[in-house]
């Protein structure tokens, strides 16, 4: 996952040389024994020095970075360097390839939170983190749209919703924690007056900052100020080529030339910027073209999400697309990226299983809520690992009252709320977060399928046809391909969650 977060250390060939099985189990037994997790977890204990854990501390001294340090974290910090210096063999990276590698601090709290639910879990398939990389926050109910399929069923400002004076704590919660990103999502965050002042606590906390939007309200001025800010990706949903067709899906005229603009001044500050699309019925036919617009608009990313039956989606569940066609879909994207002209991804976790059998089991499409930069497909060793839908596992979400979900696809599915538990709490102790973490508790064609840790489909699509966060995900061609992998007894509900 810290490949996804931030690309891999790149080698002089340009690329991670693939790892052997063998290879693999060198380094599993190096981490995953009792002294080196024993060792790990005292790397979790605050430095004093730069306010901090000293494992993190640690990995900024193995930059190469001038820092005050004491005799205790000295000796750790030669542990870590012992510990990146066998993973470094595994990979074929240099020491100096991993200095530079972790010399940005995103890339060290993302070291820190694998490293802590290694101390915590040991190596588990997929891991097991004590703390989500990825927090997307829908950060208001408002909204200046009317989206058909909106998960959220926003509109207007929710009366319970987080002070200002909350959120400043929420974020600080958060930090503590080991989370690594937040992802601001809505209704519109843009919409919020105290929008800026907590991506600036975000940044001013070391964590990474994103945007997903309806590009709307993104004037020249406002592109500017997400940069400055510190807002380092930005998602602007785009449903059509069309402007008639994308407005009628949004509700209000003149939201497709306004999202366009906001997509023209995001790339034209320099922040990394990605179009994303919920492909249905509706819109499936105009795949190609939305991609060409997004080459032309110059962003740097294509990003497919599922539909998903929750929220006003629930009301609209007939426009889902058909297994076959997501399947195809999927394959489509998987092409784009061997062409190298520009990133087509997809939230469907099945795009990592149709790129390891596009790629003959040599590539892995990162997916589930993958932000950051350039992606590295470069990741066959670490499928397992990474796991496909990383809900309540790699990623969490929180609703703009504090109430804590797995996904932010699963708006209904309360795991509890910051304002009366701690954060760290919830995710560690909630029955359903731990269920989410455990793949043999899937039922149906995924936990029958052989891709299951690499894959293990859509639950939040489970749970808005089945009512039932471990079912199967019906929107898979397994089912239909195989069938030893055939989900029983799985009459679906569409709408209801």
């Amino acid at each position: 996952m810290i490949l996804i977060l931030s690309g891999s250390p790149k080698l002089k060939e340009g690329v991670i040389r693939e790892v052997s099985v063998s290879e693999l189990k060198v380094l599993e037994l190096t981490i995953n024994n009792a002294f080196s997790r024993f060792l790990l977890r005292n790397g979790l204990v605050f430095c004093r020095v730069r306010r901090t854990s000293r494992l993190e501390h640690a990995l900024e001294l193995f930059s190469g970075a001038s820092c005050p340090v004491d005799k205790s974290c000295m000796m750790y910090s030669f542990f870590v360097k012992m510990l990146l210096r066998t993973g470094g063999m595994m990979f074929s990276a240099d020491e100096s390839s991993l200095k530079n590698f972790v010399r940005d601090p995103t890339v060290r709290r993302g070291f820190v939170s694998v490293l802590r639910g290694i101390a915590k879990y040991g190596i588990t398939k997929p891991q097991i983190l004590d703390a989500p990389f990825l927090v997307v926050w829908n950060f208001t109910n408002a909204c200046n749209l009317k989206c058909k399929h909106c998960y959220q069923r926003a509109g207007m400002r929710a009366i319970d919703e987080l002070t200002t004076e909350e959120k400043f704590q929420a974020v600080e919660e958060l930090a503590r924690a080991g989370v690594v990103s937040i992802a601001f999502s809505g209704g519109e965050p843009l919409v919020a007056p105290d929008f800026y002042d907590v991506v600036g606590k975000v940044k001013e906390e070391g964590m990474y900052a994103a945007l997903a939007t309806n590009g709307t309200l993104i004037t020249r001025k406002v592109a500017k100020k997400l940069k400055d800010v510190g807002v380092g990706y930005v998602e602007i949903s785009l449903d059509s080529a069309k402007p008639e067709r994308h407005d009628d899906f949004r509700g209000v005229p003149g939201s497709f030339s306004r999202a366009l603009e906001g997509i023209k001044h995001c790339v034209d500050q320099g922040v990394f910027t990605c179009v994303a699309t919920t492909v249905t019925q509706l819109n499936l036919h105009e795949i190609p073209d939305i991609i060409d617009l997004t080459e032309k608009l110059r962003a740097q990313r294509f990003m497919v999400f599922n539909f998903i039956p929750a929220g006003r989606g629930a009301d609209v569940a007939e426009i889902d697309l058909s297994p076959e066609q997501r399947e195809d879909l999927l394959k489509m994207l998987m092409n784009k990226n061997f062409s190298g002209r520009i990133q087509a991804l997809s939230t469907a976790p099945q795009l990592a299983r149709v790129s390891l059998q596009m790629s003959g089991g040599e590539i892995v499409a990162p997916t589930h809520m993958y932000i950051g930069g350039r992606a590295s497909l470069d990741l066959k060793v670490l499928a397992d690992f990474i796991g496909g839908c990383g809900a309540g596992r790699l990623y969490g979400a929180l609703q703009p009252n504090g109430d804590v979900t797995p996904c932010v696809f699963m708006p209904e599915l309360i795991a509890g709320n910051i304002r009366k538990s701690s954060f760290l709490d919830i995710w560690n102790r909630n029955e359903v977060m731990q269920r989410l973490r455990n793949r043999s508790l899937l039922k149906g064609h995924c936990g029958n399928c052989r891709y299951k840790h690499v894959c293990g489909g859509c639950r939040a699509r489970a749970l808005g046809y089945f009512n039932d966060v471990m079912a199967p995900d019906p929107g898979c061609i397994r089912e239909l391909e195989e069938p030893s992998v055939r989900a029983l007894n799985f009459p679906i509900q569409r709408g209801t969650n």
